[in-house]
This record gives C-alpha cells, sequence and structure tokens, in this order.
C-alpha cells in the first residue's frame, strides 16, 4: 500500500556531503581558500547544528520546536536545502501540501546551489590525503635507516611498530584516495521521494510516479519510492508494469512492501 504518512528517513541531512564539508573546514585557513568559501563553511557548520536538532524534534512529532530550528538553520543559511526540506516535511505532517510543495521545490533549487561548494570542499580533502601519504612515506624511510643503524633489537622493535602501523595508514589513505568520486552532485532521492509523497496527496498522481522514479534512480535501493511507485502502477490498473517493477526493485535487493507484493503476485 502507498505510505500513509512520510517516513522521516533522513534526520542527519546529505551525509557523504556533510562529512566532506565538515572536513574541509579545518582548511580555510589555507592561502587559495577565499574569504566568501570560508565565511561559507563557517556558517554551514553552524546551520547544520540547527538542522539537526530539528530533525530530532520532527523524529519525536515535535513539529513547532522543529520548524523554530528549521528557521534558525535557514536564518545562518538561507540557501540550505536540507533545511529547507525539513520545512516541507513539518509542512507534510501538518497536512498544508502546498506550503510543502513549494519548500520542497526551493529545497531542490537550493541543493544545486552548493556543487561548486562541494566540488572545491572534496578536492581539498583529496590534497589532504595526498599530503598524509607522503609524509607517512618520509617517515617510513627515514624510520627504516635508523632501524638497520641500531644494533640491539630492543631499538627496533619499537620502531618496527611504528614503521608497521605507518603502512598501515598508508594502506588506509590508498583506500580512500581509490575510493569513487561520491555521486552527491545530483539531487539526492529523498528530495525526490518526499516530493513524490506531496504530489501524491495533492492528487496529481502522474508527477508523482515521476518523482518515484527520479528516487530509484537516484538510489536503486530506496524501498519506500520502490513501493510507492510500485503502489500507483497497480492501483492505476496497470499491473504488468507493477509486476515488472516489482521484479526490478528485488533484483536491486529492495524488500517491497508485502502486503502490496501478495496483491501483485496473485494478479498474475
Amino acid at each position: 500500500m502507498l505510505e500513509k504518512t512520510m517516513k522521516i528517513t533522513r534526520l542527519h541531512g546529505l551525509v557523504l556531503l556533510a562529512a566532506v564539508l565538515m572536513l574541509a573546514l579545518p582548511l580555510a585557513a589555507q592561502k587559495d581558500f577565499s574569504q566568501t568559501e570560508k565565511e561559507t563553511l563557517a556558517k554551514y557548520k553552524q546551520a547544520r547544528a540547527y538542522f539537526l536538532k530539528g530533525g530530532e524534534f520532527l523524529k519525536n512529532g515535535k513539529l513547532d520546536k522543529a520548524e523554530k530550528e528549521a528557521d534558525v538553520s535557514l536564518g545562518i543559511l538561507p540557501r540550505y536545502a536540507d533545511a529547507r526540506l525539513l520545512k516541507a516535511e513539518i509542512a507534510y505532517q501538518r497536512g498544508r501540501y502546498e506550503e510543502a510543495l513549494t519548500e520542497v521545490t526551493i529545497a531542490k533549487d537550493d541543493f544545486v546551489t552548493v556543487k561548486d561548494l562541494y566540488a572545491f570542499s572534496y578536492q581539498d580533502y583529496l590534497d589532504r590525503l595526498r599530503k598524509q601519504r607522503d609524509d607517512l612515506e618520509n617517515y617510513v624511510k627515514d624510520m627504516s635507516t635508523n632501524v638497520s643503524d641500531k644494533g640491539s633489537s630492543q631499538g627496533r622493535n619499537p620502531a618496527q611498530a611504528a614503521i608497521s602501523k605507518a603502512k598501515q595508514d598508508i594502506t588506509e589513505i590508498d583506500r580512500k584516495l581509490y575510493e569513487p568520486i561520491p555521486q552527491t552532485l545530483e539531487v539526492p532521492a529523498e528530495f525526490h521521494y518526499i516530493h513524490g509523497n506531496i504530489l501524491f496527496k495533492l492528487k496529481r498522481f502522474g508527477e508523482a510516479r515521476g518523482q518515484y522514479q527520479a528516487a530509484v534512480q537516484a538510489d536503486p535501493r530506496h524501498g519506500n519510492a520502490w513501493s510507492n511507485l510500485i503502489s500507483i502502477h497497480f492501483h492505476s490498473g496497470d499491473q504488468a508494469g507493477a509486476l515488472k517493477l516489482l521484479e526490478e526493485a528485488e533484483a536491486n535487493g529492495v524488500k517491497v512492501n508485502e502486503k502490496l507484493k501478495k496483491s501483485i503476485l496473485e494478479k498474475k
């Protein structure tokens, strides 16, 4: 069945983007880091704290308190997409669907504005990892020379332990450096999912279906979006389409609503 209420599945913001930006904050003193970027990152850190608090209030059904925190967050960083999405979630929970639609539309537009900031921050993060790796390699070389010069095992053991630890750190840095570049430059699945829920409540079913489709394209394992997308097809009489989507969702490792799945298979 289509979700009766919006499930709050993201109270911590855009996890990877948040983590990258937080990693970038200590770099603000670099000479190639502009004053505007330093100020934006500082504001982001401050605004995020209020957003997280608001998310916890929303999780516990305290909508007035959640909205207050969201407003403070947006007062600090007016184009903070997560805080704007929180406003959309609050309006949805209150049944103010037109207001929620306005908020989620703004949130998606505002998410686009973080692309440049994200790209700059992630590049700085990679640069810092490379610098750490170079420092560790030099440390290993220096320590290896010292170990070979030592005549007793008593002197070698602590140094060898330090070398081993440094090599482990290098391996971990290499793992991070060779990770695929995170695909967070596109609007995240949850934005589309919430947008779809709002449109469904407004009985704009075709548009809602498009948003759920965008959600599963952005995150093929978004179970709620899959269930809602399948449900729209099924209840509109497109049983073949619903079955095909069900199979596709399960192929992606998604556990679809059992009641919905049973209904579709019975009509097969």
